[in-house]
C-alpha cells in the first residue's frame, strides 16, 4: 500500500484508532469479575461460593451471581442507555443460561424472579409478568414474588387481580409494611 506523504497517514490513523477504540466509552463490563464492593450487593451464596453443590451444578450456577450483578448495575444506572441496556441484556443472558442448564431446581423460582425484574426493566412488563407467575407457581409464599406480581398488574392497568395478590399475600404475612402500602394504593 503506497502513502503519498511517506507512511505518515498510516501513523495518523494508527494513533487515532488506538486511542479511538481503547477509549472507555467502548470498554464493557464483564460481570463474572466482582469487586468486593459489588459483592456486598449480593446475596451470601455469591460471597462464599455454592459449597453444598457438585463441581458440575457450580458451572452453570456460577452464572447466577454475574446476572445478580448485571442486574444490580441495571438499577443503578440512570443516565447511560447503552450501559444500562448492556447490564440488562447481560443480566437477561446469565438468567436464561442458569435455567436451561440447571439440574438443581431450588434456586429457579430466585431466578424466574430476578430475570422477571430484568424484563420489567428492560420495558418488557409481558414477560416479566410471565417470569413472575412462574417464581409464584414454584414458590407462591414468597412475598417478594407477590409484591412483583402486584406491581407487573398494576403497569398493565390490571387492578383486580393485583388485588387479588394482595389479599393473598397478606394471608401469608399480614404484617407486611409492602403489601399493606400496595393495599391501601389500589384500594
Amino acid at each position: 500500500m503506497k502513502y503519498s506523504n511517506g507512511g505518515r497517514a498510516s501513523y495518523v490513523l494508527l494513533a487515532f484508532f488506538t486511542v479511538f477504540f481503547s477509549a472507555n466509552t467502548f470498554a464493557v463490563k464483564n460481570y463474572f469479575e466482582i469487586s468486593e464492593s459489588e459483592k456486598r450487593m449480593l446475596p451470601r451464596f455469591c460471597k462464599t461460593g455454592f459449597t453444598n453443590f457438585t463441581k458440575k451444578e457450580r458451572i452453570w450456577m456460577n452464572h447466577l451471581c454475574p446476572g445478580l450483578n448485571a442486574l444490580n448495575h441495571a438499577k443503578l444506572i440512570y443516565d447511560d442507555d447503552k450501559t444500562k441496556k448492556y447490564a440488562i441484556e447481560s443480566a437477561l443472558r446469565h438468567f436464561s443460561y442458569t435455567l436451561e442448564h440447571a439440574k438443581n431446581t431450588s434456586y429457579n423460582s430466585f431466578i424466574f424472579l430476578k430475570r422477571g425484574e430484568a424484563y420489567e426493566l428492560s420495558g418488557d412488563v409481558a414477560n416479566a409478568l410471565s417470569d413472575y407467575q412462574k417464581a409464584h407457581s414454584l414458590k407462591p409464599k414468597i412475598i417478594a414474588v407477590h409484591i412483583a406480581l402486584i406491581d407487573a398488574y398494576m403497569k398493565l392497568g390490571d387492578t383486580d387481580t393485583a388485588r387479588e395478590f394482595v389479599n393473598r399475600g397478606l394471608e401469608i404475612k399480614p404484617t407486611s409494611k409492602s403489601l399493606l402500602r400496595r393495599k391501601e394504593k389500589i384500594h
